[in-house]
């Protein structure tokens, strides 16, 4: 018998791909109740309405994002290797999660919060963001940053990881880690020194 956390994590996942393949504005409660196999004042029951709902997915969104991503970053003993696992960690967390739906609605639909929701939102990506740059100044101090500007490095992976929900499919030849793995070495390659990644002169 599911828990009542488990029951609102799996409700909150369910809405969070029906928000993404339907659009919020289309998006009622009681479609969602629906694809929930639940009735609408159940629904009601954990969530006041739809706004609410929206912010309950991102914040569990970043809640997961934040866990494995400090608990990766923990166990990393160089700056490369903390980078190494923000990439992989948050691609892994997409790729383990139906179209990534949780992490998308993160980026694409903030807008849909109530302003005091989006402000929450928005300083919690901020301060998620905010790793990865320091991230990559550390690797600067070390001469091993390209000459590029910290901030559209950091914008730029942050494009290539979200990125990957649009085509990646849990049915496709590569598994989640191995999608993991590459795009995190991309990342990698695209932001060191040529001559420090070994690809080339």
């Amino acid at each position: 018998m599911a828990t009542a956390d488990g029951r609102r994590t799996q409700i909150l996942r369910q809405a969070a791909l029906t928000f993404l393949h339907n659009g919020y504005d289309a998006t009622s409660m009681s479609h969602i109740a629906e694809r929930c196999g639940m009735t609408k004042p159940g629904l009601y029951y954990h969530f006041k309405g739809k706004q609410d709902l929206l912010y309950a997915i991102m914040s569990h969104a970043m809640d997961l994002l934040e866990e494995r991503t400090m608990a990766a970053m923990l166990a990393a003993a160089t700056h490369e290797e903390q980078l190494r696992a923000i990439l992989h960690s948050h691609v892994r967390l997409i790729t383990e999660l139906e179209d990534g739906a949780l992490t998308v609605l993160v980026v694409t639909a903030r807008n849909s919060l109530r302003p005091e929701d989006r402000r929450m939102i928005e300083q919690r990506v901020q301060s998620y963001t905010s790793w990865i740059r320091a991230t990559l100044e550390g690797l600067r101090a070390e001469g091993r940053l390209r000459e590029v500007d910290s901030a559209v490095a950091t914008a730029s992976l942050l494009g290539l990881m979200v990125w990957t929900s649009r085509w990646y499919r849990q049915s496709g030849r590569l598994s989640g880690d191995d999608v993991a793995d590459q795009v995190a070495e991309l990342g990698i390659a695209s932001v060191l020194r040529r001559s420090v990644s070994g690809i080339g002169p």
